[in-house]
């Protein structure tokens, strides 16, 4: 999401000019992610779940992944600000405070509810506020389709696909300059 906002907000000001580090390993994932998204073998079991048919059919341990996957996040900046997220926790919690094992207990609508919000919490404000399927499914709040979620899909897939070649164009304009680190190292750039 910051990597899609950073170019979005130095497409939008051409004045402004900034050295952006692009760490190795994370254009390795990108271009991954990219070439998963493009093929649709999906590796990445969120964003697999994302575009899943009938959630109900999931077996009870992918159930339990996703319930504990699309909760760690930063539930005061990603979860509470967004009323049908936090719903969804709230929910999760109390099932757990009675039950111990929500996925026994919760229904592909939920977590076809769960999985879009995870991924509309990590989009981008340029792209929360640009993007009509974004703007719409957070109007809208619930009841996600696996439409919807094909939609927020496609969207995830261009973002992604996107974030490089916005890099290589900011570049090539002389707007930025690219630094990098060696492979696997974040810490001592060149």
């Amino acid at each position: 999401k910051d990597y899609s906002d950073m170019a979005a907000h130095l497409e939008a000001h051409p004045s402004v000019r900034a050295v952006v580090n692009l760490v190795p390993v994370l254009l390795d994932q990108l271009e991954d992610y990219a070439q998963q998204c493009a093929s649709g073998q999906l590796r990445d079991p969120l964003l697999k779940a994302l575009t899943h048919e009938n959630l109900d059919r999931l077996a009870p341990q992918e159930r339990g992944h996703l319930l504990d996957q699309c909760f760690r996040a930063n539930h005061t900046k990603m979860i509470e600000p967004f009323t049908p997220y936090k719903r969804l926790r709230d929910l999760f919690q109390y099932i757990v405070s009675i039950e111990g094992d929500p996925a026994r207990y919760l229904s592909g609508q939920y977590l076809a509810d769960l999985l879009t919000w995870y991924h509309l919490s990590w989009m981008g404000e340029t792209v929360r506020r640009k993007e009509e399927c974004v703007v719409q499914l957070m109007t809208r709040g619930e009841r996600f389709s696996h439409a919807d979620r094909m939609r927020l899909f496609d969207l995830i897939r261009r973002l992604v696909q996107e974030v490089i070649p916005s890099y290589r164009r900011l570049a090539a304009s002389g707007r930025i300059e690219l630094s990098t680190t060696p492979h696997y190292h974040p810490i001592g750039p060149l």
